[in-house]
């Protein structure tokens, strides 16, 4: 009988509510927890389903872009649609990577945003292409890590 009193001491009321919210509060750290995860798992699965394909694209508007920059005074127009449309891929891939890939990808459309491409500014077209080929380097080293989760 020595036992129960000593019991009844320690499970008092106050002590319940302190170890309820301390359960409480740790309950809402594991949710978060689990919630980053989830979202990782899933933009890792959506990089692996579809970013292959939007990094071969990439790819190919960057080489077109090169090509294009070496007659560049004859190129307006399609280096003017090639970068369009690595624009388009970029905002496609940002959805599914990473917070740093998607912040490298954010700074490579604001280059393209404000580029103006015109005779004069050959070398800011140049800075563009040089960012949209670091960007895709960045996208293969990510896709080869994925590879290893």
């Amino acid at each position: 009988m020595v036992i129960l009193p000593s019991i009844a001491q320690v499970f008092t009321h106050e002590n319940f509510n302190l170890i309820g919210n301390a359960f409480s509060i740790a309950g809402f750290a594991i949710s978060v927890w689990l919630l980053r995860n989830v979202r990782t798992i899933r933009n890792a699965y959506r990089f692996r389903a579809r970013g292959p394909l939007l990094l071969k694209d990439l790819s190919k508007t960057s080489k077109n872009i090169n090509k294009f920059l070496n007659e560049y005074d004859d190129s307006l127009g399609q280096i003017r649609e090639e970068i369009t449309r690595a624009a388009v891929k970029l905002r496609s891939l940002r959805r599914n990577v990473t917070r740093a890939q998607r912040q490298s990808i954010k700074r490579v459309l604001g280059y393209i945003d404000h580029c103006e491409i015109s005779v004069q500014n050959e070398e800011q077209v140049r800075i563009v292409y040089m960012e949209i080929f670091k960007i895709i380097e960045e996208l293969k080293d990510y896709q080869e890590d994925l590879k290893w989760e």
